[in-house]
């Protein structure tokens, strides 16, 4: 503020002495310039000049007036909106409380701002050779798809720093953690199931209108807030790619993959945004019995835990996860448009977003 008025002071300065220099015979618009250009830049300090309004006019002077109001309003809620929103806060300010977990390539640290009251999540990453430009550009591509979004069902950017070779992301924090740990408890009840997967839908629709594929659905990387609202997160394996273009890698965690992922590897076949459903199938699959959705038998009958094991079932058979009996039939026949091995017969997820199972859901938005 000090230096807003001090340079307000200097332009004054100026305009008053070009009202006293200027040829011009309407000495009144010099001295109208000069009092909104001191209003604009620090109202407190314009009113130091209003003693020199003096012949104006009171029509300038009601002109002034208003314009010293707006100032001061905006002075004001500028304020207030810093104290309602996180993302205003300098890097520099938020504290770093405790780890809270990990995410790809990173771990993540709750963080607090105790004036305002405010937490974040910030998620580090060391860069291995912080002089390699190929390194940043990777490590910055999940800063660009954060600062893209904004939907309420994926997590709000806040801001990013580099600092001695580590790139700190500030988000937005959800204090009941993922799925995935909400799930140690047990599983979930249907009507919990189909309050999480059409958030989750809304989010991935919102993601493939973009474009955007998010490549590793899961319940680890699925959060909750404080209301039960439910957010997608942790982007960095994300791609913008299309429906019709292919992607070729083997990206994602290995339970929740669909097969042509696995394929991709070794055919350079491809895949696109559908690869998402067929993992949003299989988190769906987790919620309702708290296990990886090929956790019953891999071959021969065993159980399976092996992720090679799983990848393995998943690219080289015809089988599909086994389908909770527990579910209603309108979460059955949703995860069977979710788990159909043939990607060009897999429901997008706007299709999805109309099937009974969450339609109600959308209805009561």
């Amino acid at each position: 503020m000090d230096v807003a008025m001090a340079a307000a002071a200097v332009v004054s300065r100026i305009f008053f002495s070009l009202k006293f220099r200027t040829k011009s015979k309407r000495p009144r618009d010099v001295r109208l310039a000069s009092v909104i250009s001191i209003l604009l830049m620090c109202p407190s300090t314009a009113m130091l000049h209003f003693d020199r309004l003096k012949g104006v006019g009171n029509m300038w002077m009601f002109l002034s007036t208003i314009l010293f109001i707006s100032g001061s309003i905006y002075l004001l809620s500028a304020h207030y909106y810093v104290a309602e929103h996180p993302s205003l806060v300098r890097w520099s300010q938020w504290k770093k409380e405790k780890w809270i977990g990990s995410g790809s390539f990173g771990q993540v640290y709750l963080a607090s701002y105790r004036e305002r009251g405010f937490f974040c999540a910030i998620k580090e990453i060391r860069i291995p050779d912080p002089d390699s430009k190929e390194q940043i550009e990777k490590l910055y591509w999940e800063i660009n798809i954060l600062n893209q979004f904004s939907h309420p069902n994926i997590v709000q950017y806040y801001g990013s720093n580099l600092t001695d070779g580590i790139l700190s992301i500030y988000m937005e924090y959800m204090p009941k953690g993922s799925i995935h740990k909400l799930l140690k408890d047990g599983p979930f009840k249907e009507n919990t199931i189909r309050h999480c997967t059409a958030q989750i839908l809304s989010g991935l629709a919102y993601l493939h209108a973009m474009e955007i594929a998010h490549r590793d659905i899961k319940g680890g990387n699925i959060l909750v807030g404080p209301n039960g609202e439910v957010k997608l997160a942790d982007f960095g394996l994300a791609k913008k790619i299309s429906y019709e273009a292919a992607i070729h890698s083997d990206k994602g965690t290995s339970f929740w993959m669909a097969p042509e992922v696995i394929k991709s590897k070794f055919s350079g076949s491809g895949y696109n945004l559908l690869v998402d459903i067929w993992s949003l199938g299989c988190t769906v699959i987790e919620m309702a019995t708290g296990e990886h959705p090929w956790h019953e038998h891999c071959r021969h009958g065993e159980p399976c835990h092996n992720p090679i094991a799983g990848m393995f079932r998943a690219a080289n058979s015809d089988d599909t996860p086994e389908i909770p009996e527990g579910l209603s039939e309108e979460g059955k026949e949703f995860l069977r448009q979710c788990l159909r091995r043939d990607p060009r017969s897999r429901s997008t997820a706007a299709q999805l977003m109309d099937h009974p199972f969450v339609r109600e859901y959308f209805a009561a938005a």
